[in-house]
């Protein structure tokens, strides 16, 4: 485990921003329709917290990355 960046970015810059983009959406959805439901804002901020940290953890569960960085083979 590299300590230096224990959590490596897998998400690509254009993956971040369309996170970003659904993110906001899902939050103005979720405030135009008065606030109804839990669903969209937290759908809406999990976007958003995944685009800010460049990490997906689902990504990191199932082995994807389109991050186009590769981590360098360990010794």
């Amino acid at each position: 485990m590299d300590f230096k960046n224990p959590l490596p970015k897998n998400l690509a810059p254009w993956d971040r921003a369309l996170r970003v983009v659904l993110g906001a959406g899902m939050l103005g959805w979720w405030t135009y329709n008065g606030y109804q439901g839990v669903l969209w804002p937290i759908l809406g901020v999990a976007l958003l917290v995944n685009a800010a940290m460049g990490r997906c953890g689902a990504y990191a569960l199932f082995g994807l990355s389109t991050c186009p960085i590769k981590k360098p083979p360990s010794p």
